[in-house]
């Protein structure tokens, strides 16, 4: 099981597939919940764009996922949120002391310019869930553990 292992000690990969899951679980609350007008203004959205967000034709945010957890979900996906989220703030800083070159994670995300790996550290929001997966199974398949 998942908890059972230090955070620390714990790949990216299996971070990120725990994020998975908790989208998953959060699909799952809403469409049981019929009061979408509500939702959409709880989430501070326009009916349209939470639409467009559970189609599945945009994404919904950190910060949606946190509040539609902190709504509907268990402490325990709350904590695994929170747990996600203290890992992907740390992935740039751990990109950095890798014995890894920057330019090889740059070319794995496809990345046109260092700057735009350098935002990821003092944004972390604009790290795609897509991104996290290829730097995980990559630290994965060289048995580089994320902590």
């Amino acid at each position: 099981m998942l908890t059972d292992v230090p955070p620390v000690k714990r790949k990216l990969i299996d971070i990120v597939r725990t994020y998975q899951g908790l989208l998953k679980q959060i699909d799952g609350y809403l469409k049981q919940d019929l009061e979408h007008p509500e939702i959409a203004a709880y989430l501070g959205l326009s009916l349209t764009n939470y639409y467009t967000k559970r189609r599945g034709e945009r994404r919904f945010s950190y910060q949606d996922v946190r509040l539609l957890l902190e709504r509907f979900g268990s402490q325990e996906e709350i904590a695994h949120y929170w747990e996600f989220i203290e890992v992907r703030d740390k992935v740039y800083s751990c990109l950095q002391d890798s014995h890894i070159p920057l330019v090889q994670y740059r070319r794995l995300l496809n990345l046109q310019h260092y700057r735009d790996l350098a935002r990821r550290r003092d944004h972390p929001d604009t790290w795609r869930i897509e991104d996290l997966e290829l730097v995980g199974r990559f630290m994965e398949s060289i048995a580089y553990c994320i902590g």
